[in-house]
Formats: structure tokens, sequence, C-alpha cells
């Protein structure tokens, strides 16, 4: 191997890893007990460098498996290594990402995905031939890496003790892990770190737009101002004639910003002689390799947060860093995922910084605050709070976990998250009722895939239709094939008559921009994109082979002839997604589950009766909005053959909300959502009262008559039902009043009938003869005093009943008065009626109170009697 090189002397040309430093410690660990928690900083070399400390050690028996967390780390990771090496990649050292592999099984070190090791877990539970499993950036905390470390654990707990783990990461909160961890050694490596100057630029306030309306700044535009500044700082050293030239790196949130962001930058008359090259992971490998690879040229790398760790980049002067990040993330209550630019960490934040410090001193600029710095979050939320578990259960299910609760969770999910995932999986066919994994379910976990796209797989498996279902799920999984500016006009080139889905059109897409070899400029004519078209077909292609049809051709697949199929097979597996427009002519939905959504405006679907939306996505824009997309036009008798749990009829009355009036209607129910609504029949006195007190107890309507006289009246039969229980008078609760309103609903079958409405009759006959006299007595609604003043006594619900007087009227007054036998509440006021004092001692009032009010108040008010 040639690296030892680097652990044991520096010779020119090589880089002395800080990480080597912990060398020995290092293997002690690994030869004790087996678990090491490792936290380096940015620079230490742990990605590159513990496997291979590891490897020398010669104390692993099997393959090193390296998990990150995402796919262009590991590809980048392993093609580092090799070279340091001097070996190929796929020999020593490889990788392994979904749909691409590189190794063999005399690698020594394998970089992997942590979907990668999920699916080596689900087909080799003991992982033979494995001899460590490294966890690096595990502070980014997704949830299949939550899961894989959890059965690794498992498996080196009760089948392989010789199994060395190791988690590694540059910022983690280690107590909890560690907890989890035990028994295990926590080591901590230093960092090659320059300092880097650290300035913070918050956005300029919002100017007003074309339209008149305040606009904030784009970060583009942000991040423009900022680099030339940077660029023009840097004029001299930029031609300095180095090995590799000075890298600007920038952070933004997605591939949109960052395609506004290169284009401006490649107009710019000051970016001249600056390469500028996007890094995100929708871009080809080539095109990632490109971006990080060496050169004398200076550069500007445009990257999303897969720049933040574990890549190599040399020569980074300075990073601009917007903070923010686009997080999909999972609304487990409305079912619908959302994709929504998020504030990132503070410790994300100090990741990205430290970039600018790796080969030199440099400068972080910062398009936020000190101020709203201090106020973020210290760490990412864990994925498993914020994503759906529908794959993660069927995963665990599908592998023997019979409790899903009862996992080893490093953090456990809410049950509320739980529960929808093992909903839809049921909906789903992959579970019966009682939770166990159907032989469905078990075909659908060996796709590295949803399960929503494994099912629809499935499904055209049945149907015959996998290739063009494949395309479906390829399109699904990627960013769509037209450009976000393309028109109405471009789109509708694509369709034809006949068309029952939106995936018709993308395919005609595809296959236009293919016959032109993909060319941009002319692909971007027909409104589409050739980059995203290509990607999609490539992964339609690596489909075709996961369902066993790898020799798939464009000429194999007929979209027009199985229309009907496909349409079948997106239903199968987006059941819970049925729609039906509000109205004829409007684009506004109403979805299962009670959700609502807007169709994209040149959906084929726009004039069906019934559709699937197959993207439900909450996006973030000008306003929060809920997009429909890629839609199906299904029938109902599709529905009853694949949920005929699902389906109902519904026969009685309703109140229609539009007219305010109760009416009777014949419906047909799929879930919650109705799918035809017909008016039709007679209504019952007793129906159409229980409905229409319903919507008046809630509030929706209102009786005018129901006023504070009547609340008063209910709070003194309470008064009495709580201090005289022996007189059997029942106190008026929330279902007494339901019954009262619903009696002065008694033949009525609209609002208007009984907004005006006396409640009073209802309201007596609530009470028999002599308990309306008991109350009159008891519960009096004015008392005579002792002086002869008449005093209105006011009742509340809970509280003792009060009078309010002032002062001079309670001349003579000497006790306090009573109601039913118990001492009311007295608000004594002041000449100008405002409350001087409350009490229920009158007597002590007078010894003590009087006095002091007599000496504040006789003066201002000397009209006034004051004895």
């Amino acid at each position: 191997m040639g690296f030892g090189c680097l652990v044991k002397k520096t010779k020119k040309g090589a880089v002395e890893l800080p990480v080597f430093k912990i060398r020995e410690k290092l293997e002690e660990c690994v030869q004790g007990g087996g678990r090491v928690l490792l936290k380096a900083p940015t620079g230490s070399g742990k990605s590159t460098g513990v496997p291979v400390i590891l490897l020398e050690a010669g104390q692993i028996s099997g393959m090193i498996i390296v998990v990150q967390p995402r796919r262009i780390a590991a590809r980048l990771l392993a093609g580092f290594v090799a070279r340091l090496l001097g070996v190929k990649v796929g020999d020593e050292v490889g990788y392994a990402v979904r749909f691409d592999a590189c190794y063999n099984e005399s690698s020594k070190i394998v970089y992997v995905t942590d979907g990668v090791l999920q699916r080596w877990l689900r087909d080799d539970p003991e992982l033979n031939g494995v001899g460590a499993v490294l966890f690096d950036e595990f502070h980014e905390r997704r949830l299949a890496s939550d899961l894989s470390l959890a059965r690794v654990l498992e498996v080196q707990e009760k089948k392989r003790a010789e199994l060395k783990v190791l988690v590694m990461s540059a910022t983690l909160e280690t107590k909890e892990l560690v907890d989890y961890l035990q028994p295990c050694e926590v080591l901590e490596a230093g960092g090659r770190m320059y300092p880097v100057e650290v300035v913070y630029r918050p956005p300029p306030a919002p100017r007003r737009g074309k339209r008149g309306a305040m606009e904030s700044v784009p970060v583009w535009d942000q991040i423009g101002i900022v680099c030339r500044s940077e660029i023009m700082a840097l004029g001299a050293f930029a031609g300095g004639g180095a090995a590799t030239g000075p890298r600007i790196l920038v952070f933004l949130p997605g591939a949109f910003e960052i395609r506004r962001t290169v284009e401006l930058l490649e107009r710019s008359s000051w970016s001249r002689g600056w390469e500028v090259k996007p890094l995100y992971s929708g871009l080809s490998p080539a095109a990632q390799t490109e971006a990080v690879s060496s050169g004398s040229a200076p550069r500007i790398i445009v990257a999303t947060n897969v720049a933040e760790t574990s890549i190599t980049i040399d020569g980074i002067v300075a990073v601009i860093d917007s903070g923010l990040a686009r997080m999909a993330s999972y609304d487990s209550r409305r079912a619908i995922d959302t994709l929504i630019v998020e504030k990132v960490s503070r410790a994300s934040a100090q990741q990205r910084a430290g970039r600018a410090g790796r080969t030199g001193p440099g400068r972080c600029i910062r398009l936020w605050s000190e101020r709203d710095h201090a106020r973020r979050s210290e760490f990412e939320r864990p994925e498993v709070h914020r994503v759906d578990l529908a794959e993660a259960v069927l995963y665990l299910k599908s592998g023997g976990v019979g409790q899903i609760r009862n996992f080893r969770w490093l953090d456990a999910p809410g049950e509320e998250s739980l529960r929808r995932a093992e909903d839809l999986l049921e909906m789903l066919g992959a579970v019966d009722e009682r939770g166990s994994v159907t032989d469905v379910g078990l075909s659908m976990a060996r796709y590295p895939l949803h399960p929503r796209a494994a099912r629809l797989l499935e499904a055209a498996k049945q149907e015959g239709c996998v290739a063009e279902a494949c395309f479906a799920a390829a399109l699904l999984q990627g960013e769509g094939v037209f450009t976000r500016k393309a028109t109405r006009a471009q789109k509708e080139r694509f369709r034809e008559e006949g068309d029952r889905s939106d995936f018709e059109a993308e395919w005609r897409a595809c296959e236009a921009v293919e016959g032109l070899r993909f060319d941009p400029v002319r692909s971007g004519e027909l409104g589409v994109h050739a980059r995203q078209a290509r990607e999609i077909l490539q992964s339609w292609k690596q489909l075709c082979g996961l369902v066993g049809r790898p020799s798939i051709r464009r000429g194999h697949v007929d979209m027009e002839e199985l229309r009907i199929p496909l349409g079948r097979a997106v239903l199968a597996a987006y059941g819970d997604h049925v729609a039906i427009r509000t109205s004829r002519g409007s684009l506004a939905c109403r979805v299962v589950a009670g959700r609502r959504g807007k169709l994209d405006e040149g959906s084929v679907a726009r004039d069906a009766v019934l559709l699937v939306a197959a993207g439900i996505t909450e996006v973030q824009g000008r306003e929060m909005s809920v997009r429909l997309s890629y839609a199906v036009c299904v029938e109902q008798e599709w529905l009853r053959e694949f949920f005929p749990l699902g389906f109902r009829k519904e026969e009685g009355a309703v109140f229609d909300e539009v007219a305010r009036r109760v009416v009777a209607r014949r419906r047909v129910m799929f879930y919650d959502m109705a799918l035809e609504d017909k008016e039709g029949g007679e209504v019952s006195d007793e129906e159409a009262a229980v409905l229409l007190s319903d919507h008046v107890v809630s509030g929706a309507l209102r009786l005018k008559r129901w006023d504070a006289k009547v609340e008063r009246w209910i709070a003194r039969v309470a008064f009495v039902a709580r201090s005289m229980p022996e007189l059997e008078i029942s106190a008026i609760g929330e279902e007494e009043k339901k019954l009262i309103v619903t009696q002065v609903c008694m033949k009525a079958r609209s609002y208007r009938d009984i907004k005006d409405r006396d409640v009073w009759p209802a309201l007596k006959d609530w009470l028999s003869a002599p308990q309306s006299a008991a109350l009159e007595s008891y519960a009096p609604e004015r008392l005579e005093l002792s002086n002869g003043v008449v005093a209105k006594v006011s009742y509340e619900e809970g509280k003792t009943p009060s009078i309010a007087l002032k002062v001079q009227q309670l001349y003579g007054v000497r006790e306090t008065p009573e109601v039913s036998g118990q001492q009311i509440q007295v608000q004594i006021l002041a000449p100008n009626q405002r409350p001087w004092q409350v009490t229920q001692d009158l007597s002590s009032f007078w010894e003590s109170g009087y006095p002091q009010m007599k000496k504040d108040l006789a003066g201002r008010y000397p009209r006034h009697e004051w004895r």
C-alpha cells in the first residue's frame, strides 16, 4: 500500500493528516472494546485517514466499510483515497451507491451510502466478510444512518463480537450518543485549521418591486455583490500562478438558486477569468468531479450543502454562505411532502466556515446578522422527526423487527408519524391489518425505493406496463423534464389527444431532446431541460434493470397503448392521493384525508372527473402553496377494485354550508371524500333540528335572541343547583344547552328559520313550575337591602353572586347581604362608578376600609354625602 509514508514521515508532496496523531490511541480502542466514538473537526482527515489507519494496523479481518450520507461524497472520497494509495478505484478501494457500484470481493476499503448499507444488512444480516463499519458525518443524523447503526450494533452484540464499529463526526452532541453506544471509547482528534475571519453581512432592506410591492433582494443578487468584492480583493493572488488557483465556495439552498447565481456570475464582467462551476447532487458524476478538481485557473464553486463535509476541495480562500438549505420534510398530519428553505444550524454554519481554513487563512462571509446567528438552533433536527417513516418501517418489518416501537431507536419517532406510516403501508398492501409483512411487502422491500415507488413497480408487473411505470418512478424521483420558464404552449406541444396522464408528455419531451443529442440550447427552445431529461432517462434504465428488464429500449415503450394499465398501476401506489376538482373549470382540488391543493395548470387531468396526483408537495415561494402534479385520470370502478374497504354509501340529512340549510343527500364516499353527492328526499324534523343545533353550538350559526340575559338565567340555575341540591334542579351544561337549542330548532330547515326565534319558551320548559318558583325565590334577579335600596344581582358560572353599588347606596347596611343563605360579593363603587373595593365582609369594610376611602375621596367629591 504506499500510504504509510503519510503516517510515519512526511515527504515532499505528501499530506500529513492530523488524525494520524491519535493513531496509537485509535488502534488500542479498536483492539479493545470494538466501539469508538471519534469527534474530529473539519480538516482532520477522518474520512480518508481513519480507514487507512485501520487497514495498516492489520487488526481488521475483512472489508472496511465507510458509510457516507451522500453519493457524491462516497464516490469522490473513494477516488481520493485510491489516488493517494496509488491504486485503481474498484480494486483495493471502491464505492457503492444506488445504481452504481465499483468494488470487488477483494476490496479492502469501500465507501458506501447509508442506503446501500441498509440493503446489505437486508441481504446479509450478519455482514459476512465485513470487518469494520465506520459511520462518517454522523452529525447529519440521517434516518438511514440511524437505522443502520442500530442494526450493526445488534449484529455486533448477538452474532459477531469481532466486528468493529466507529462513529465519526466533526460536530456532534456526544453525550446522548455515548450512552447509546455503551460500552464505547471516546476519542477526539485535532484539525488542521488556519484562522478564518467570519464577517456578517445581512441582506439589504426590502426594496419596492415593479408592481409597487416591497420585495426582498434575491439571494443570487446578494451573492453577486459579495463575490465581486472578494474577487477584487483577490485580484493579485488570483493570477499568482499557483498549482491550484484560489477557490471561492458559495453555499446556496438548492439547484434553482445555484442556476440563477451561475448565470449571474458568468455574464458579469468582473468575474472574467474565473471558472464558475455548480456542485449539487443532481449533477452527473463527471460534472461533480470537475467542480472539485485541481487546476491553476481561479474558480467559483456554487454548491448546496453537499460541499459542507467530507469532500476535499483544495485552495478555498473564501466561503460565501447564504445560511440556507432546502430541507425535504414530511408533514405526517396532512400526509404531504414539504420542500421549504430553512436556516441552517450553528453547527452547520461552523462546518461551512471551516472550508475556508483548510489550506491557509481564509474568510467566511455570512449573509445574515450576528444576532440572527445567535438565535439559530445549535444542531440540525434528526431526520427521524421530519421525514416520512414508511420506508423505514417497511425496512424494519421486512428485516424481522416485529414491534417497531421497541426497536433500538437513537431518537424515538413520534407516535403520530409511526401510525401514519403503518396506515400507508396497509393501504399499499405491504402489511396486513395486524401489521405483519405481506408477500407484496416483502417484494416491495427489495427495491431501494420509497414504498410508493416500489408498489408502483409491483403493480406494473401485474398490469403489464413495467417500462412505462419505471419512467413514471424515475420522473417522480427527479426534478421534472420541463424548465421553469417553459410556457404552456411549449408543454402542449408534447401532449396528444387521448392522453390520460402527465407522464405521457414528459416521455415525448425526453424522446425529443434525446433526438437532439441533449443539446441544451435546442432543448431549451422546446422548454425542456436537457440535463434533467438525460438524468431521468438514465434513472429509467436503471429502474428497468432493477425489475429485471435491463435490455429495455425506447422502442419498447408504448405510453399510448398502455395508458389504462399505467393509470391503474399509479392508482395502486397512490390511492390516498385521489382527488376531485372543487368545481368545473377550477384547478383547485379536494384530496383524500381532508387535504386541498392546486393542480398544475397544463395537466391533462384538468377536465377529469376523478384523478390521482402522484406528487403532492408544499412549496415555499412568495407564499406557501400545495401543488398537485403528475396527475393521472382514473375511474371510480378502479377504486372499487383496488380499495373496496374505502367505499361506503351515505344517505341522510346534511347541512349545506353555502345555502345554510338542511337537505337530504345521497353520497358515495371514498374514505372521507365524497365522489358523488346528490340532493333529494325528505328530512325529518328531528334530523334537521339536530344538524342545525350542532352548527349553533359550534359557533357556525348564531341565535340572535340567545343573549347575555339567557346566559345570566343559566348561571342562576347553576347557582341554585350548586347551593341547594335538595331542590333537585340540574345545572345546564354543554350537553343540556345542545338539547335546549335542538328544541328551539324543531320544525326548522334553515338558518333563516331559527336566527330570530324566541329561545325563552324552550328555556322555561327546562324547569317545572315549582322549580321556576324556587329559582325566583332562591336566586332572585334583584335583592332589597336592609336600607331599602334594590340592587341587581349578577350571576356568573362558577362564581359567587355579586352586587355593585356606590358607597352612598350602602349606608345603613352593616352586614353582608345573603342569597340562599350565602353571603354575596359586594363591589363598592366610588362616586365616579369605578370599583374601589370588593368584599364579602361589609362590617370589616365600615370599620377599616371606609375611613380610608372617605379620607381619599371626600375632598375630590364634596357634593356627595360622606358620613
